[in-house]
């Protein structure tokens, strides 16, 4: 009941969606069904005879057709975005391998092909399988719906015909095993005939996906499908059952003849792989119908294909589709449509990735978008016989997957295979990794067309090669790599891969992935360069192990287990930055640390194999160990021992491991060992357990409460009390104001180069004189007016006023325990100052021009500065140097803010540009143009996805830092703008400056609010605006509690 009434909600609401929708411009409507592992070679197309007719026959018919990878996500994920695998990164079916990872997700599905059919006014629609790793908890569960689509309906991880999660627009439906109500494809088929029963001629157009679970395993038919093909079984021509004596290894360790038990297996797999497809034809049969029925078939193309195909005893491999030949990489395609000329026959060469450009094409798109290797196939839909083909060349992919130990198989234990049968016949391996280029070589002469040769390298032991006339070896029987001089070998390898787009020079790559958006600030560490140094590797976990096996209990055993992790980590980041001789060393050198921990054996003999980047992609105990954190429990006492020791010197390889791979968890329950139990023999009440039983009346209450919350987000936000400290006559000339962490003291610089300190409570400020005060020098004679005792008490004033800069202080700024301030000045110093004794404690020198601004890290005691000598340096507060500079700007760099995760850097500069900086290596990783003057404020907001910038031009620009696109402009200052800070949900910013007002706005997607605050010349965001009564608005900060802190002079 509650899935029937869930169904109609969003059918409803769909309805609405297309009643209000713009009418039809005359743009064509695109179906485009999606079938799962559906073969050529085997005759996969023989089971859909409808199909054939009512597509193929009033179409076009491509004969040679192939995939990028020969699996389902890389596959996918190219049809999706319209790259080759090593674009889009999506190399295989796990979330190491970036199928639906948050980071592709961020990158690549944000630029997918429904995105731009949105833009050109398509209602959108998918039901089927997306990718394997869709909707599960670490790609974003169903609540992620792709961007892009009106209406989802999407598969939970990979196919299945009973017994499965949808994402229904975001909501999870729980479907069973009823024949009647749950087999996958007649589900598909229903929900695409309740979309299109609410289209007509007068709609907007459509584009439409049914991704099919058939023909991929369990293979199961629907039930009155399940006795067809009775006396079929798997085809026994071309390569079924011959050996492959001249293939690469993988292929050779086949059992040839096939087994009895792998024959009958292989016929059973074969007859309900067509089984299957029958109801897939069914479902082609009835949207053609519905759509001829409400006259939209002569308006509609409709695009069949299928993601990759599959062997069935092909040089006697089992059944499974991971192969270099052409039953696994060729599938179906063939196209109807206004403009097609029918009853085509193609054999020019085309792939999946040109589907993409083609849908885009067909909607008015008006060229490829750039990031895409893909070419319109427009050009074969007319009749004429002279259409040049601008691809010579295709490009196929595959990684190797595979598992440490194999089920069954105990002789390949450690030796990292896969897909296994019963025989140990295994289709896959760590070392399966290869690229094969298939290309028209050019004709000798008209009636001498050039032959279709395709040249596959794989990367195992030997680098073996394989090399296969198309033409006259259709069904790849001899290996012409084998008799190939070693210079024709490496000839033919260079210039296909150059011809494929498989070899960039680093310029174009850099310029490419730039507009792309390839390097986003998502990916937090992701894109911060690890260099791997093996002697900064091996010399940081060498101090570190050190350290720990010479402490003292009860920090020695609570931070020994840190070891194993960092260990680790160290290792795989070397392998993966190509130091394999080093990071072997390293291993060698500290293994033997875990020489007693019988659970860590199996992940280091499985690590010790591996030797580059792609083997760790690969291992599956690797790629687990670096996606998920490794949780350490710790006393307050063993954190701060360790925070000591990692201060002290140069741990930055072990502080980004921290970041990234570990997680650290405070415990009391660890301080609380050994201590007595002072309440013991007392009356000390003691809390009662109770068990607590729903109410019934609750759920009204609940409902209630929960519609409530949903009013109160959804709302408008609640505008911030605002705290304005304004300074009076403050004839020194006042520069910059902070307020400290702590919320107790407030600090100003000025022009006269002092600095002042004052206290926001009612207590006075309280100065602890130092033991040696150098300043002050004593005589004997001293003695007698000077009562030590009293020069040695604290002092306690209203006002501290700090003098040391012999210019202009500009900014001053708290660190985050409130105990020090940090001040930038005119003198091309900054200057370190304890708030105990309020004195200065160090002089910062590194800047050869003013100093503008500054900004306190989150961790580490980092801080940066920025200046008139066009560059931000980075310090850390115990070295007296900096550490980084970063260096790009063209004028003065005004102003600076670290991101929220302490990773990035923030620059905002008088040639009007705002840059994004990683600190680990210093390099530009976003350059943000638009505004029209100096750049005097940044600020990141709290969840760290956005970063708003403003100054001389009066407006305000929000950036998304994922794209590196405009998110919003906010107008409506009327003078400079010198302060921007984020509410701590980043639903809000407020501004301030020099035309003495404070305008709170509002953030949220979406949001363009007629507010009343809002005069026609301010952007509608605006939700407030607050004058200070002539006093500029010099600092800005949410606090907590909704509290937004301000300060200025007049």
């Amino acid at each position: 009941m509650a899935k029937t009434m869930l169904k109609t909600k969003f059918l409803a609401l769909f309805v609405f969606y297309v009643s209000v929708s713009a009418r039809n411009t005359g743009k064509p409507n695109i179906v485009f069904l999606l079938t799962d592992d559906q073969d050529v070679k085997l005759g996969g197309q023989t089971p859909m005879a409808k199909t054939k007719n009512l597509v193929g026959d009033k179409g076009i018919i491509f004969e040679n057709m192939y995939v990028s990878a020969p699996l389902c996500c890389p596959s996918r994920s190219s049809i999706l975005t319209g790259k080759y695998v090593h674009s889009n990164g999506a190399v295989n079916n796990s979330l190491a391998g970036n199928c639906s990872s948050p980071y592709w997700q961020r990158t690549q599905e944000v630029k997918a092909f429904p995105t731009y059919l949105k833009k050109q006014g398509y209602t959108t629609f998918f039901a089927g399988k997306y990718l394997n790793q869709y909707g599960t908890p670490n790609a974003g569960g169903v609540q992620h719906v792709p961007p892009g689509w009106d209406w989802w309906m999407g598969l939970v991880g990979n196919s299945k015909y009973y017994n499965y999660h949808l994402s229904v627009n975001g909501s999870l439906e729980v479907h069973k095993s009823d024949p009647e109500k749950d087999y996958f494809t007649d589900v598909i088929n229903r929900h695409a005939t309740s979309f299109l029963d609410v289209q007509s001629s007068n709609s907007s157009p459509f584009f439409m996906m049914l991704s099919t679970p058939a023909c991929h395993g369990p293979f199961t038919p629907a039930p009155k499908y399940q006795n067809n093909f009775a006396n079929q079984t798997a085809p026994r021509d071309g390569s079924y059952n011959k050996h492959g004596y001249d293939k690469h290894w993988l292929i050779q360790q086949a059992i040839t003849p096939l087994p009895n038990d792998t024959v009958k297996t292989e016929d059973n797999v074969f007859r309900n792989r067509w089984r299957t497809l029958l109801s897939v034809d069914d479902m082609m049969e009835n949207v053609i119908n519905i759509l001829q029925q409400k006259n939209l078939l002569d308006n509609t193309y409709i695009i069949f294909s299928s993601d990759n195909g599959f062997h069935l005893g092909q040089f006697s491999m089992p059944s499974d589709k991971r192969q270099l030949y052409e039953f696994d990489v060729r599938v179906p395609l063939m196209i109807r449509g206004p403009s097609v000329f029918p009853g085509q026959v193609i054999k020019e060469q085309v792939m999946n990735i040109d589907l993409a450009p083609t849908f885009l094409d067909i909607a008015g798109v008006p060229s490829t978008p750039d990031q895409m290797d893909g070419l319109s196939l427009t050009p074969f839909f007319s009749s004429s016989s002279n259409k040049t083909w601008a691809r010579s060349t295709i490009l196929i992919e595959h990684q190797g997957e595979y598992h440490e130990n194999t089920a069954g198989c105990p002789q390949f234990k450690h030796q990292n295979m896969s897909n296994c049968n019963n025989h140990c016949v295994c289709e896959d391996s760590w070392n399966n990794t290869y690229s094969c280029v298939i290309r028209r070589e050019p004709s000798v002469s008209p009636s001498q067309p050039g032959r279709r040769v395709k040249y596959c390298l794989l990367k195992d032991d030997e680098n073996f090669q394989e090399m296969y006339n198309l033409d006259t070896d259709e069904d790849e029987f001899k290996n012409m790599a084998i008799s190939l001089p070693e210079d024709d070998k490496k000839e033919n390898e260079t210039s296909q891969k150059k011809e494929s787009k498989w070899v960039q020079n680093i310029s174009d790559m850099a310029v490419k992935n730039a507009s792309n958006g390839e390097i986003t600030v998502d990916n937090l560490l992701t894109f911060s360069n690890f260099s791997g140094d093996a002697s900064a590797c091996d010399e940081q976990f060498s101090r570190l192990k050190s350290y720990i096996n010479k402490g003292s209990e009860p920090y020695k055993s609570q931070l020994q287990p840190l070891l194993y992790p960092v260990f680790v980590h160290l290792y795989l980041d070397q392998l993966c930055n190509g130091h394999k001789t080093p990071a072997h060393r390293f291993y060698s050198k500290h293994v033997k640390l875990f020489d007693n921990e019988k659970s860590y054996s199996q992940t280091l003999e499985s690590i010790h194999k591996l030797y580059n980047s792609t083997d760790v992609m690969g291992c599956l105990e690797a790629t687990d160990f670096r996606e998920n954190k490794f949780k350490i429990r710790l006393s307050e006492g063993a954190l701060e021992y360790l925070l000591r020791h990692l201060k002290h010197e140069d741990n930055s390889t072990i502080f980004q491991i921290f970041n990234q791979n570990v997680k650290l968890e405070n415990t009391v329950e660890e301080e609380t060992k050994g201590r007595l139990e002072l309440t013991e023999g007392l009356n000390v009440p003691k809390e009662e357990s109770r068990e607590v039983k729903e109410d019934p009346e609750d759920s009204e209450a609940l409902a209630t409460l929960q519609l409530s919350i949903k009013h109160v987000r959804e709302g408008p936000p609640c505008l911030p009390s605002i705290c304005f400290y304004t300074f009076i006559n403050a004839y020194q000339g006042l520069c910059t104001v902070d307020i400290s962490p702590d919320k107790t003291l407030l600090s100003a610089g000025f022009e006269d180069s002092s600095i002042k300190l004052w206290s926001t409570t009612p207590s006075l400020l309280q100065s602890t004189p130092q033991t040696v005060d150098p300043c002050k020098l004593y005589i004997a004679a001293d003695y007698w007016n000077v009562d030590i005792i009293e020069e040695c008490k604290p002092r306690y004033t209203e006002t501290v006023t700090l003098r040391a800069h012999s210019g202009t202080v500009y900014k001053t700024c708290f660190s985050h325990e409130s105990k020090y301030l940090l001040s930038a000045s005119e003198d091309a110093t900054v200057r370190l100052w304890d708030l105990g004794t309020h004195t200065n404690r160090v002089c910062y020198r590194g800047h050869n021009a003013p100093v503008w601004d500054l900004d306190v890290g989150s961790i580490g005691g980092y801080f940066a500065s920025c200046s008139q000598d066009r560059t931000a340096k980075l310090w850390v507060s115990d070295r007296i140097y900096p550490v980084r500079t970063f260096a790009g700007h063209n004028l003065d760099v005004d102003c600076v803010k670290f991101h929220p995760n302490c990773n990035y850097l923030a620059t905002g500069s008088s040639d009007r540009s705002v840059r994004l900086w990683t600190l680990q290596d210093g390099k530009a990783v976003r350059l943000l143009h638009g505004h029209r003057g100096s750049i005097m404020a940044v600020a990141f907001s709290p969840n760290g996805s956005f970063l708003a910038s403003a100054g001389e031009d009066k407006r305000i620009r929000v950036w998304d830092l994922s794209s590196g696109q405009l998110y919003k402009e906010l107008k409506g200052h009327t003078d400079m703008i010198h302060s921007l800070t984020f509410s701590k949900d980043s639903s809000m910013l407020a501004s301030g400056g020099l035309d003495c007002t404070i305008r709170v706005w509002d953030l949220r997607r979406g949001v363009a609010s007629s507010s009343s605050h809002s005069d026609g010349i301010s952007s509608p965001e605006l939700l407030g605006s607050y004058s200070t009564k002539s006093a500029v608005v010099t600092y800005l900060q949410y606090a907590d509690y909704n509290l937004l802190r301000g300060a200025g002079g007049v």
